[in-house]
């Protein structure tokens, strides 16, 4: 717990009316509303002079996560906690706690915490404008997340107002991960506040606490990955994707695709289950794919080959299974097809020289001849390497996406404004 003093306050010391206890001023005149913390007697200070009250608030039975009188740090200014309320929504169990800070510079501001959850906010001197379910304020759109009534349960310390154990406040909150908007309005006032969401650690760092509590669920206004923007994210999605389409084109267009090698053959019985050899040919290009393609006369039938790509200086071998498959007939007044009379594979990283085929045909018995050409085409574009790419290039993104949907639609579960209550 961090009791350094903050600068230029001067604390002084009461004593309640009714306990006769001592407590510790550090507002003085800057305070509207002091609340003894043995009693709860709530004073009223005009000129630093406290008035005799009878109105009495609870007063919290357990200690407090930062008591009055800590002081620490939240966005590089050191405030120093002057007062704490508990408060709850009006008719249900949902309570939160809200911390009153002060520095003699910057003036008041609010720490709110909720199931771990932790919001800093200043009154603003603007006011937002409002429609229907949406807040603007300097430009930035705020949606609705909850309308309630709070009221106050326990409360210790000083207020820059003034505090009554019987009103009812209305709130209506606004929210734009990670900031909010929150309106609140009495019989007397209405205040617009401004908040922001602070990371569990940062009120552990800057309030020197050991523990704070531990965070539940996902927060109003927490936001999806702390070090992460949404927005700068999918920009960078979408020049990835811009980048990714420009090389494909690239690759397509400074593909040769160059038919090096075309030869037809008879295959009949006395052929079928035997090797063929073709004639030699050149591959160029360096290091580079080759695709090795079987055009048939195959109807309602099948034709099978197996082709090895021979190196006839290094006798390296490359090998593809090639089976077309070709059927087609009317069914039910309909026609209808099904397979190919062609079928090719790609053989990649091919060295530059020189090569001839060996073939092992297999046609089925019931076929007298057939017809086949084998042709070998070198650097062919390869749309489904692109693709794979596109696939790994999108596949956190897609799961970034995938887990910030679940993610909002947690944070919108208590609210009655949620935007996914429509979905299934």
């Amino acid at each position: 717990m961090n009791l350094k003093p903050v600068p230029n306050i001067e604390p002084t010391t009461r004593t309640c009316f009714k306990c006769k206890s001592s407590f510790t001023s550090y507002l003085n005149s800057n305070a509207y509303s002091i609340v003894c913390p043995k009693c709860g007697t709530v004073y009223s200070i005009y000129n630093n002079v406290i008035d005799k009250s009878t109105d009495l608030v609870k007063t919290p039975r357990e200690g407090v996560d930062l008591p009055m009188g800590t002081s620490g740090t939240i966005k590089g200014i050191r405030y120093l906690v002057t007062g704490y309320m508990r408060k709850n929504e009006n008719g249900t169990n949902y309570h939160w706690d809200e911390y009153t800070l002060f520095n003699p510079v910057h003036g008041v501001a609010y720490l709110s915490q909720y199931d771990g959850h932790w919001m800093f906010l200043k009154e603003l001197t603007g006011l937002p404008s409002t429609e229907e379910k949406v807040a603007r304020f300097e430009g930035i759109q705020y949606d609705l997340y909850s309308r309630y009534r709070s009221k106050l349960k326990t409360a210790s310390g000083e207020f820059i107002y003034q505090l009554s154990s019987t009103e009812t406040a209305y709130v209506e909150e606004y929210i734009n991960p990670p900031e909010m908007l929150s309106k609140e309005r009495t019989a007397d006032n209405i205040t617009w506040y401004k908040g922001e969401y602070i990371q569990p650690e940062d009120i552990k760092s800057g309030f020197e606490v050991l523990t704070v509590p531990a965070r539940k669920g996902v927060g109003m206004i927490q936001p999806f990955m702390a070090k992460f923007n949404s927005d700068v994210f999918r920009q960078l999605v979408i020049l990835l994707i811009v980048f990714w389409g420009l090389s494909q084109l690239y690759f397509l267009q400074s593909a040769s695709e160059e038919i090096v090698f075309q030869q037809d053959f008879n295959i009949s019985d006395s052929t079928n289950k035997k090797e063929i050899f073709s004639k030699s040919f050149d591959l160029k290009h360096g290091l580079s794919n080759a695709e090795v393609k079987l055009n048939t006369n195959v109807s309602n039938n099948w034709m099978y080959c197996a082709v090895t790509l021979v190196n006839e200086k290094t006798g390296d071998l490359y090998n593809v299974d090639l089976e077309a498959e070709y059927y087609f007939g009317y069914e039910g007044g309909e026609s209808w097809t099904e397979g190919s009379n062609w079928v090719s594979k790609v053989v990649s990283s091919v060295p530059e020289g020189r090569y001839y085929l060996i073939i092992y045909s297999e046609k089925p018995t019931s076929m007298k001849n057939a017809y086949i050409t084998v042709s070998v085409t070198r650097d062919v574009y390869i749309f489904s390497n692109g693709l794979i790419v596109l696939i790994l290039l999108l596949a956190y993104p897609v799961f970034y996406f995938y887990r910030k949907n679940a993610f909002e639609k947690k944070r919108w579960y208590n609210s009655n404004y949620s935007p996914y209550d429509d979905e299934d």
